[in-house]
């Protein structure tokens, strides 16, 4: 996911249609983080909100600092006179980029990467406290317990009922703007443009263990439906344009829905077909374990690169992506595990 995003990073028509790793980025990251405000509603009858937002903040402050920090002090010596100057670095670290970049606000876009760590903080900063509150108002307690430590009963047909209805509201509003005109920033960079993928991730946490969505899961697991599903993901890479109105209009849903089901499928730990080897060989576990240094710095130095040296795009790949490859590496064991106090458990 994170190679074919460097890919297009690197020259655009290579594959076009790398957005859509984005949209399956979100739809995982919202699994997976409402998955920990599971464990710690069932574990504690409550959600633990200051351990939950101090623990996200020592996962990807310090290694965003310290990324952002090398961009300033490399880029403000050679920045030409009237760059907005620091607009930009305020964006990245208050995570507010993707705003600047979907109303087209002028400021140095050598940062514009931090556009989706925005959306994801802004989602991390509001979805626990929703969850919260809706928790408490609508979780149900076992009749038959006395126990007050006992948490309440998730109220799965609600959150459902809810998520997939702000699911299905995002793919609507995201066409209306599309047909209407708007243009394709607005549409690519908007928090609210995105709200699908995310709220589908949270569904498939809350719904996991669902009679349902279990038997879902495993009949989308057969091997040979995987390998259909990564065909088709993959053929969309190099098919679709997200500077094209039918990418907002139609193929966006699809390839959301088509995420959502490789999710649920690869959750069941298919084996078969060659499909352990390839995602759980040692080169796929240690690039998802470094994957967020290897987002974090790939941009800057392909963005430096081409505006320093005006290397041509094969020239930044052979030499950008080793570069990146390191710099991640050393993130990871000297900055962000450290931060976490040498957990790996608490991983993006």
């Amino acid at each position: 996911m994170t190679v074919g995003v460097v890919l297009w990073h690197v020259h655009f028509s290579w594959v076009p249609g790398a957005i859509l790793f984005m949209d399956s980025f979100f739809m995982m990251s919202s699994f997976f983080i409402t998955r920990l405000l599971l464990k710690d509603w069932g574990r504690n009858g409550r959600l633990r909100l200051g351990n939950f937002y101090l623990r996200r903040g020592k996962r990807l402050f310090p290694a965003l600092v310290l990324m952002v920090a090398f961009v300033w002090a490399v880029d403000s010596s050679v920045r030409p006179p009237g760059e907005p100057a620091h607009l930009h670095i305020w964006g990245a670290l208050f995570y507010f980029g993707n705003w600047l970049r979907a109303f087209g606000v002028p400021h140095n876009p050598i940062l514009g990467h931090t556009w989706s760590l925005s959306i994801e903080e802004q989602f991390y900063a509001l979805w626990p406290l929703l969850f919260w509150a809706g928790l408490a108002l609508t979780g149900r307690r076992d009749a038959q317990s006395d126990s007050s430590r006992l948490a309440p009963e998730v109220n799965t047909r609600f959150w459902l009922f809810a998520l997939l209805g702000v699911a299905a509201v995002t793919i609507v509003w995201r066409a209306h703007l599309a047909l209407t005109g708007a243009p394709y920033w607005r549409l690519y960079n908007g928090t609210d443009m995105r709200l699908d993928s995310l709220s589908i991730g949270a569904a498939l946490a809350i719904g996991f263990r669902s009679d349902f969505v279990q038997k879902l899961g495993r009949i989308l697991a057969a091997p040979w439906l995987v390998w259909v599903m990564l065909i088709l993901m993959m053929a969309a890479v190099f098919t679709v344009d997200v500077r094209w109105m039918e990418w907002y209009v139609w193929q966006q849903p699809l390839c959301v829905l088509l995420s959502a089901a490789l999710l649920m499928a690869l959750l069941q730990t298919p084996h078969r077909w060659g499909l352990k080897f390839l995602f759980q060989n040692r080169v796929s576990l240690y690039l998802g374990s470094i994957c967020y240094g290897l987002y974090l710095w790939h941009y800057p130095l392909i963005a430096l690169s081409e505006k320093l040296f005006h290397w041509q795009p094969l020239t930044v790949l052979l030499i950008c992506g080793p570069a990146t490859l390191i710099l991640a590496s050393l993130s990871f064991y000297l900055v962000e595990l450290p931060a976490l106090g040498g957990r790996t458990g608490s991983a993006r």
